[in-house]
């Protein structure tokens, strides 16, 4: 596998929003492209110069690597939110058999990008059912490795930066640099691992500095508790802040992970795609089917903002059936792997496992993605 790097590209997920709302109170620029109508669409025309007649591009790889790091990725990973989580169903809709056999299918399909944190499915620690235990437990199985090591799972977890975290993760009140490295280690007896692959800040939070997260993250990385290290939920002024900041040490910032898909745009209006770019750091993308919204289920239902969504719904189906019959979902995830990002969608059985493994080995035209991007800006939302 060769090493060349290949560059890819508020809401707190993780707990309830009364709790954190309640925690928190207390403390490329875009290429222009002519705007086509969907008959000349349907007819294949030319835009710059490019024909446009839906046919997928031959990729012969969808691995990549991790910002500046050397950590091989597959460009479509998998978030693992809801992973023990009672209030989102686990033990009821779905059990940890479901989940096994989800995270089977993902890894046997190319999927290696598994995003967890601490405070994911806190509530079944105790029981070894939090999200990253069960994550761990998978990955130890027979089952849970290849023997590729290109596909060896890739573990990113989080530290959550409240400092009354304890109240659901355990530990002591969290203040001072130590906090940091006493919760990384939690986390890797939690997943099983001596080191973790990816460790992210979850998001800023008053009580600790920029300089002292980053100085954190270093010593991190120095005692060989993770591998890489990155952010969440951090602006463009924040990322450029801690990139600097550990370039002194020279680590490089391997991604920020932050809420993108075809319906939030504000990575590109902010300028924080492009800096990822520019600095190669991969953008992470969660919810990019912005909340279920861009989906086949979304598509039949009649409450006002899935009408409001109808229009862009129509195209993206229009344009996965010109790629062999892609569902609204894999157009979803595929542009956001064609803007550079690293799109996470959760998962919770084999069936969407397999859903989403069919948004890797082919592209949607640069014309397919200045159209989806056209057409969600005449949504007005």
């Amino acid at each position: 596998m060769s090493t060349t790097l290949n560059c890819a590209g508020t809401f707190v997920p993780g707990v309830s929003s009364d709790w954190f709302l309640t925690s928190f109170d207390s403390a490329r620029k875009l290429s222009v492209w002519p705007k086509v109508g969907m008959s000349s669409y349907r007819r294949g025309v030319r835009v710059n110069s490019t024909l446009v007649t839906g046919t997928s591009q031959d990729h012969s790889s969808e691995l990549m690597n991790l910002g500046r790091t050397s950590l091989q990725i597959s460009k479509l990973g998998t978030g693992t939110l809801q992973w023990g989580d009672p209030g989102s169903g686990y033990g009821k809709s779905y059990r940890e058999e479901d989940l096994a056999e989800a995270f089977d299918t993902l890894v046997q399909g190319g999927v290696n990008f598994f995003d967890t944190a601490e405070v994911y499915g806190y509530q079944g620690i105790k029981s070894g059912t939090s999200s990253e235990q069960l994550l761990g437990k998978f990955i130890r199985r027979p089952s849970g490795n290849t023997g590729s090591p290109s596909l060896t799972p890739v573990i990113a977890s989080k530290f959550f930066t409240i400092p009354w975290t304890n109240f659901l993760v355990g530990g002591g009140f969290r203040l001072g640099r130590e906090s940091l490295l006493a919760a990384l280690k939690e986390s890797l007896k939690r997943t099983g691992r001596e080191q973790i692959d990816l460790y992210q800040i979850h998001f800023p939070f008053p009580t600790f500095s920029n300089s002292a997260l980053m100085e954190s993250l270093k010593e991190a990385v120095e005692m060989g508790l993770t591998k890489a290290v990155g952010v969440s939920n951090y602006s463009r002024d924040q990322m450029e802040e801690a990139d600097d900041l550990l370039a002194k040490y020279n680590i490089p910032l391997a991604s920020n992970q932050v809420q993108f898909s075809l319906l939030c745009q504000t990575p590109i209006e902010d300028g924080l795609l492009r800096v990822c770019r520019e600095r190669c750091i991969t953008l992470i993308a969660y919810s990019p089917l912005a909340s279920g919204v861009l989906s086949e289920k979304t598509f039949t239902r009649t409450d006002s903002r899935s009408v409001q969504v109808q229009p862009l719904l129509k195209l993206m189906q229009t344009i996965g059936a010109n790629h062999g019959g892609k569902s609204i979902t894999q157009v979803a995830l595929n542009y956001l792997i064609c803007k550079g990002a690293l799109p996470i969608p959760g998962c919770k059985s084999a069936e969407l496992a397999r859903l989403q493994l069919g948004v890797l080995g082919w592209r949607l035209e640069d014309a397919e993605v200045a159209l989806l991007e056209q057409r969600k800006r005449d949504l007005k939302l």
